[in-house]
């Protein structure tokens, strides 16, 4: 195991907190700009929660990520807990943002279905995370108009760089790399809520 990827994910672990003090101290902004500021902090909450199932995953294939681990195949009940609880912290990130539309709420809901039904079926699972995901960073581009959102997109791709390197290597290193460029994306969206009140 690469030495960094037990604290990267403690890092990983905590890194969506970022968002109460970011949706705290900008609370009268978000008012008047998006749909429902509690629903950040929940978020935070449920997301906090997901990675924490990803360390007991970890835990339990003993911080090794092969294409034989749960955490490289990405098949287990940890590791479905925390696909689940990733993608409900998104929805609930998406509708704070917006959820005053009817569509969105669905759209969000039928994503937050869909997932475990196609982690169970080991068919497109990264397909309704990836929607929601794309569809937040857009409407957050749209609500706080700066365009350090994108870094969202960025970080994903980063992700799936990395991973796909974990598993063709087996070199541990790219597991903390993978997992710092998978969780970083909440810092863009707290930084553009606190860059909002200053622009």
């Amino acid at each position: 195991m690469a030495v960094w990827v037990l604290p990267i994910h403690l890092y990983a672990l905590l890194v969506p907190l970022i968002l109460i003090p970011a949706a705290n101290n900008n609370r009268l902004l978000l008012e008047e700009k998006i749909f429902n500021v509690e629903l950040l902090f929940l978020a935070a909450a449920i997301l906090v929660l997901g990675s924490l199932f990803e360390i007991i995953q970890n835990h339990i294939d003993r911080w090794f990520v092969s294409t034989e681990s749960a955490s490289g195949n990405g098949y287990s009940l940890m590791d479905g807990l925390f696909a689940f609880f990733i993608l409900l912290g998104q929805a609930l990130i998406l509708i704070a943002l917006i959820g005053q539309s009817n569509i969105v709420k669905a759209f969000a809901v039928i994503c937050v279905l869909a997932g475990p039904i196609l982690y169970y079926r080991k068919q497109l699972v990264f397909l309704p995370t990836s929607l929601i995901g794309t569809v937040n960073t857009i409407v957050a581009f749209i609500i706080f108009n700066d365009w350090v959102i994108f870094m969202q997109i960025i970080t994903v791709a980063l992700t799936i760089i990395f991973f796909n390197r974990l598993l063709d290597t087996g070199n541990q290193f790219y597991h903390g790399l993978t997992t710092l460029a998978a969780s970083s994306g909440v810092l863009f969206l707290a930084f553009v809520i606190n860059n909002a009140s200053y622009g």
